[in-house]
């Protein structure tokens, strides 16, 4: 049997019992217009998959802004600020850190928040995504008092709100072997690791209400990965359906 044949027989689970296999796409470190955004633009409109988009808003060129309002599912979430490593030598790379005053972070977010709220209107989800999916505890929950209703991070979330008045959803597919290659996972091992969210969620071993998240960094795709794309979007069944944005986000 084949990957797409396994991911194909857990979807008839989920349609055997009735329910829906929601998913989501949001792609990381945007800040201005290129070939590699244009494919990922392209897939949206063609295959009706709508796209989180999380911009570094430091490095916001004003083109991205004027592409973005031609689209029409497309949303932004706020990539943290320049996308900086803030942690020392021997500790994972982190921008929301828990090194720097707290007061100096908050600062950051405060500036990127102004300039996606400002630059880009309703299509602005106000979502923090943090840089390299780290964030210190107590600036996660400095989030609300900013203006930030929801966070979105990688792997299973343990609690949907893991601060009162933060929403998280987070993703669960990442299509680049960043440990390894840094290239394209490999088509087996990101359908089987959305066939295992998928598996967990219907089995009530994770949150069943989280949407199966599928992570991509167009800017370091390569032609593998944009085919794995292709046909993953190109992919039909009547218990899959691929969420708008503001359905991810609904601030319950």
């Amino acid at each position: 049997m084949s990957i797409w044949d396994q991911l194909r027989a857990e979807l008839d689970l989920w349609q055997s019992e009735e329910r829906i296999a929601t998913m989501w796409w949001r792609d990381d470190d945007a800040v201005a217009v290129t070939p590699a955004l244009e494919t990922l633009l392209a897939f949206e409109q063609d295959h009706g998959v709508p796209l989180a988009l999380a911009v570094i808003p430091a490095d916001l060129e004003h083109d991205l802004v004027l592409r973005l309002a031609e689209t029409l599912d497309t949303r932004v979430l706020q990539h943290g600020w320049s996308h900086t490593n803030h942690m020392p030598a021997g500790r994972k790379k982190q921008e929301l850190d828990d090194v720097r005053d707290i007061g100096a972070v908050v600062t950051d977010i405060r500036r990127g928040f102004d300039v996606l709220s400002s630059q880009f209107g309703n299509r602005f989800l106000p979502v923090m995504v943090p840089p390299w999916n780290r964030i210190a505890d107590d600036v996660m929950r400095a989030l609300p008092s900013l203006g930030l209703r929801g966070i979105s991070t990688f792997n299973a979330r343990s609690d949907a709100y893991p601060v009162p008045g933060l929403l998280m959803v987070n993703t669960h597919v990442d299509v680049i072997d960043w440990r390894g290659t840094r290239g394209f996972a490999g088509e087996d091992q990101c359908i089987n690791a959305m066939i295992s969210h998928l598996s967990a969620r219907r089995n009530g071993v994770v949150d069943d209400a989280e949407a199966t998240g599928l992570l991509t960094h167009h800017l370091v795709h390569d032609d593998a990965t944009t085919r794995f794309l292709e046909n993953l979007f190109s992919f039909e069944h009547a218990a899959l359906k691929w969420l708008r944005i503001p359905g991810v986000f609904p601030w319950q």
